[in-house]
């Protein structure tokens, strides 16, 4: 039974029962698996090799066939293998291997046992050697690849190497006989070879378990030190005094944070191991060491009676702190000692002791004196009293007992002030504290407390005395009091209104008006010194070159310095030094009066151009109106604005703007000749001319203000040629009430403007029917976009070639009563009424949507208006009605103006700059027409540039006209940015353009501006001649 069970033993697989046991199948896998591989290499090379010395006699089934097999199956696990080398396991995953590799072991190595019993029936005698040989060396790898694995090495060499020894011995050949007993022994021999080399694995695998068993422990232990190392750590830095402690060698075991503070010292350099004399070093150069050179200090401290014994001692050290050390030796001769800041409660001893002995002096000093002070102070004129920390009366004198002779009988050696201050308050003594008798004392005792306290105290009689009282350096206090009765009679009348007063007063004599007296604040503001005051008049105060009459309430004074101040006086009679006088203040109204006379200029003014404003005018034509009634005359209103004053703005920039209209008003009140000239809002300008001697003179007078703007203004270095248009109306013809004149004089001048530059227009009855036309258009536009009343027309852009590239966006408005009307006639009103912005929004978005239907990606071309592109929000506006239409931004363009890149240049560029990056197209539109066009070739990013049809318009009369064309396009190009012609209406502008090398053209000739549907039928009867 013990056998079979050694047998069963020697083939079976541990199980994990124990950690040493799992740890083992484990370890058995991994190096399974780094071995197995190899193993079925082996199987398979020497499969190979037993195949390759067969001779061709034998049967294919035996040479090939069982091979194959087995190398198939030898492929397969190896690859399995290969796949599991970097999985974890876990033991019982592990033992599932091991008892697979066990049963796999067994077949392969019985599978080729048979194969090779059955060649050896199969081949020649001489060649069982070589085949025995063969399986000899298989065998012998595969139980060295299967040796931390003993079942199944000790199976490999049962089945593969026991079975070919045993037939070599039975074969009768005595070579094959000889082979045979070496073929068992060195199977024997390589078992037992196992066995030893498993038992060191097995070993190998315990002592790495206790080891690992160990570390375990040894890292808990040390865990366990570090985090007892810190408590006490913490512990010794928590102490409130500081702490060392030195072995008998002198040399620091251990110091805590208060230690190393307390003296100075880093923590960095101060470590244990460091001898004594060394940290006395240190405490020697941080200035904390004791009041003894270093040596002295060390003999002290090494000294038996110090190191051996227990101590108490206080220390000074050179910064002047005071520090008691508890010295206490222990058994091993080393010492621990623990050090405590007694700087405060050194002093505050010694503070104490010292006071304890001046006290007992000063009280002897005090008691020899006493009685000489008693008798000394009674001679003083004043009240003196002596009170105590606790405020008991120690002393006071026959005065001060006077003073407050209703406190007389509280007024005893010891009584506490307080009782003294009830007692004078129950009898009357403070009238100052009647009816509120608990809260004056209170006031008053918080007042005796401060360390300085000084005031003057209304006592019965009629009584003042001054309070002047003193802590003093016990904590007691020192009061005087000072008899100021008389003084205070004698100022009262006259100090508090006069000499403190902020105000500038005086006192003059009634006869000579001599100035006889004046106060501090009347020196300050008339910055004279008070001696040449007193020696001056009242009426030399008064400013000699004012015409102005000045009266006994008011005057214009002069300064000291030349300032003329405008003054009210109040004065009251009084006698002075016993002659009569006046007292005099001032009130200083200069500024007031500025600022009123400026309050009402500018309410009356504008504020640019200094001439009279709305309300100025609105009350002058009331006066106008009522004189020319009362005296039978007439009178004219000129309504006068500039044309087309908002491309100045545009171009140039509202401070050009502003300063033309500045140069204007001047001209305009010039040529008035003394006529009324109100400026009443932006260029709008409003004349009203009284006595007019014929009835043409008001023509006449428009006339004059017309003709003195033939000659430019220039302002800053710019020429301004600027055209007024004039609307006149006559009073009493036109109408006899302000309101009235004033529409008739603007209906005129609606209708002058609508002639053209610097026109002069009559009012007729007929005017005023226009102006209400106007103004019912300017209502109705106001809605035009809200009713859907807007609509787009689309003039084609083609190419020189004859490709259609695009379509500019055209905005007409379908009136329900006038019909369509074209921009010309509603923008301007549209700008006019700020109802622009409102329109541009609308266009923008309608031109975006219509282009995302198109099919064919052409452009859209869309006109961006000055206000528009100024927005702050412009380029947000554009990417997001691209965004709402669906539209690639590069089929947008806008086309912009000069003008409107004029203004504010760099806020213009960083605009352009943000469209771009959108990836929008820009064209510079009306080229040629405005200021310093060229400049902006350079500056702004842009895709195309259209001449303007003034142009195109003379191109095939004009060779001036032509010659202009061909420099734009060839300066164009030479920048490489493409040109548009605009108004192209005949064959031969087209071909003249065509020949210049122009790139694109619009134009009645390519297309007229309509609906796309009706374009795009009409475009296909277009072609070249």
């Amino acid at each position: 039974m013990n056998a079979l069970r050694r047998i069963v033993d020697a083939f079976s697989i541990g199980d994990s029962a124990n950690s040493l046991s799992r740890l083992l199948l484990v370890e058995q896998f991994k190096m399974l698996r780094k071995q197995v591989p190899i193993l079925y290499a082996v199987l398979v090379v020497d499969s190979i090799s037993v195949g390759a010395v067969l001779p061709s006699a034998v049967p294919p089934f035996l040479r090939f066939a069982v091979p194959g097999v087995l190398l198939a199956i030898c492929i397969v696990r190896m690859v399995r293998w290969i796949r599991l080398r970097d999985t974890e396991i876990t033991p019982e995953e592990a033992r599932e291997h091991l008892v697979k590799t066990r049963i796999v072991a067994v077949v392969l190595n019985a599978g080729f046992v048979l194969w090779i019993l059955a060649l050896f029936s199969s081949v020649d005698t001489t060649l069982r050697a070589p085949i025995a040989l063969l399986v000899l060396m298989g065998c012998i790898g595969t139980a060295y690849c299967l040796g931390n694995f003993p079942p199944a090495s000790r199976l490999t060499l049962l089945i593969a190497g026991a079975p070919v020894g045993a037939v070599l011995l039975l074969s009768g050949d005595g070579m094959l006989i000889s082979l045979g007993i070496n073929v068992l022994l060195l199977v024997a021999l390589l078992g037992r070879m196992i066995n030893t080399n498993f038992k060191y694995f097995v070993d190998l695998i315990r002592l790495q378990t206790e080891l690992g068993q160990e570390g375990a422990r040894a890292r808990i232990a040390e865990q366990s030190a570090k985090a007892l190392a810190e408590r006490f750590e913490i512990a010794l830095n928590n102490m409130s005094h500081g702490l060392c402690l030195f072995d008998r060698e002198q040399r620091l075991i251990v110091c805590n944070r208060q230690y190393l503070e307390l003296y100075d010292l880093s923590a960095e350099i101060v470590r244990p191991g460091m001898s004594l004399n060394e940290i006395v070093d240190l405490r020697y150069s941080a200035g904390t060491a004791p009041k003894m050179t270093p040596m002295e200090y060390l003999s002290w401290r090494n000294s038996a009676q110090v190191i051996n014994q227990e101590s108490d001692t206080t220390v000074e050290l050179t910064n002047g702190v005071y520090v008691r050390i508890r010295h206490r030796p222990m058994a091993d001769g080393g010492w621990v000692a623990t050090h405590e800041d007694f700087t405060e409660r050194h002093r505050t001893e010694k503070a104490l002791a010292e006071a304890k002995a001046a006290a007992e002096q000063a009280e002897a000093t005090a008691r020899a004196a006493h009685s000489h002070l008693t008798e000394a102070l009674d001679v003083v004129p004043d009240g003196l009293a002596l009170f105590d920390q606790e405020d008991r009366l120690l002393l006071w004198n026959r005065q001060y007992a006077s003073f407050y002779s209703a406190s007389h009988g509280a007024m005893v050696e010891g009584a506490k002030f307080e009782t003294i201050l009830r007692e004078g308050v129950a009898n009357g003594q403070y009238p100052e504290a009647i009816g509120r008798e608990e809260e004056w004392i209170k006031e008053r005792m918080a007042r005796h407390t401060m360390p300085k306290y000084s005031h003057e105290q209304h006592l019965p009689g009629d009584r003042w005395v001054r309070v002047e009282e003193r802590r003093t350096a016990d904590g007691g206090s020192i009061g005087v009091r000072i008899d100021i009765t008389d003084l205070k009679r004698r100022e009262a009348s006259f100090r508090l209104l006069f000499e403190e007063n902020p105000l500038p007063m005086w006192v003059v004599d009634a006869a000579t008006k001599q100035l006889l007296a004046v106060n501090g604040a009347m020196c300050r503001h008339y910055g004279y010194h008070r001696e040449l005051l007193l020696n001056m008049t009242e009426q030399q105060l008064e400013d000699a070159a004012c015409d102005e009459v000045t009266t006994s309430d008011y005057a214009i004074h002069k300064t000291f310095n030349g300032s003329i101040i405008e003054v009210a006086i109040d004065s009251r009679p009084l006698i002075y030094e016993g002659r009569p006088a006046r007292v005099c203040v001032a009130f200083d109204v200069t500024e007031r009066n500025r600022t009123q006379e400026r309050i009402s200029y500018l309410a009356s003014h504008d504020p640019l151009t200094g001439l009279p404003n709305r309300a100025a005018l609105d009350q002058h034509f009331q006066t106008v109106i009522e004189r020319a009634r009362s005296t039978g005359s007439d009178f004219a209103v000129l309504c006068m604005d500039f044309d087309h004053f908002k491309e100045i703005n545009d171009l140039y920039g509202h401070a050009v703007g502003d300063a033309a209209l500045c140069h204007a008003s001047r001209r305009l009140e010039e040529a008035a000749q003394g006529a009324y000239v109100a400026r009443v809002g932006g260029d709008e300008f409003i004349g009203i001319i009284e006595q007019l001697p014929l009835p043409g003179s008001a023509e006449l007078a428009a006339i004059k203000m017309r003709e003195v703007f033939n000659t430019p203004i220039e302002i800053e270095g710019r020429t301004l040629k600027l055209d007024v248009c004039i609307g006149i109306s006559l009073f009493p013809r036109d109408s006899e009430d302000a309101v009235s004149l004033l529409a008739n004089a603007d209906a005129a001048l609606y209708r002058a403007k609508h002639e053209g530059r610097g026109a002069v227009r009559l009012f007729t009855v007929a005017m005023d029917q226009q102006l209400r036309d106007r103004r019912a258009l300017e209502h109705d536009l106001r809605f035009a976009v809200e009713r859907k009343q807007l609509f787009l027309e689309y003039q084609p852009q083609q190419h020189r070639d004859g490709q259609i590239t695009g379509y500019e966006a055209l905005v007409r408005w379908r009136h329900p009563i006038r019909g369509i009307i074209g921009p010309t006639e509603f923008i301007p009103i549209a700008e006019q009424s700020g109802v622009i912005a409102q329109i541009d929004d609308w266009v923008l978005a309608e031109a975006c949507a219509e282009a995302a239907s198109w099919t064919t990606p052409l452009r859209i071309a869309v006109n961006v208006s000055a206000g528009q592109f100024r927005r702050e929000d412009f380029a947000t506006q554009i990417d997001k009605a691209l965004r709402h239409a669906g539209l690639r931004a590069s089929r947008l363009e806008l086309e912009i103006t000069e003008g409107v890149l004029i203004d504010e240049m760099s806020r213009a560029k960083y605009t352009m700059r943000q469209l771009k990056e959108l990836g929008v197209l820009i064209a510079l539109d009306d080229f040629g027409t405005g200021y310093s066009s060229l400049s902006y070739l350079d500056a702004f990013p842009l895709d195309r540039i259209k001449i303007d049809r003034s142009f195109v318009a003379s191109l095939d009369s004009s060779e001036r006209a032509l010659a202009i064309v061909h420099a734009v396009i060839t300066l164009a190009h030479g920048l490489g940015v493409p040109i548009l012609a605009e108004g192209v209406e005949t064959w031969k502008q087209f071909a003249l353009l065509r020949e210049e090398g122009c790139d694109e053209m619009q134009g009645y000739l390519i297309g007229r501006p309509g609906p796309l549907s009706t374009l795009r039928a009409d475009l296909q009867k277009v072609r070249y001649r």
